[in-house]
């Protein structure tokens, strides 16, 4: 039962910690600094340039008014553009120029994290690595079934 609680104890200080790291908002090569839900639409946006406010929302597994509320903002800022979209209803957005150079930065910090990780991980063992996937991979099933039933106890 103990590992129970201590599993629990580690997933909700892993929470926290993320909670906090995307709070702070980060520069990301314009003179705007941008907190993670931003820069994460930004580049939802650029890789899906297709995509209609709605088509984002489910994306981001949030509402549709959150979404827009958080283009317009991003338009205020001058990194997206909020265009009429094949109908009257439809609303799509493009990267400004600032968007790009944000999206590039945000995707250059990605790659050095994979590189940091990378080094980071090297000193576990294959099973050790593996055991931790397993461990996380069961977690993530979990939450899956728990998100889509609300019964579960």
């Amino acid at each position: 039962m103990a590992q129970s609680h201590g599993f629990r104890a580690i997933i909700d200080h892993l929470s926290r910690v993320q909670k906090m790291a995307d709070a702070v908002p980060r520069n990301y090569g314009i003179d705007t600094p941008l907190k993670t839900h931003e820069i994460h639409l930004l580049d939802l946006i650029n890789s899906n340039p297709d995509a209609n406010l709605t088509e984002l929302s489910e994306m981001m597994w949030t509402s549709k008014m959150a979404i827009s509320n958080l283009a317009r903002k991003l338009q205020e800022k001058k990194l997206l553009v909020i265009t009429q979209g094949a109908n009257m209803k439809e609303l799509k957005c493009e990267l400004t120029e600032r968007g790009r150079i944000a999206v590039d930065t945000h995707n250059a910090y990605h790659r050095m994290e994979q590189v940091y990780l990378s080094e980071r991980m090297a000193q576990y063992s294959d099973e050790d690595l593996a055991f931790v996937t397993r461990v996380l991979s069961d977690y993530a099933q979990y939450l899956e079934a728990y998100a889509k039933d609300s019964t579960i106890l």
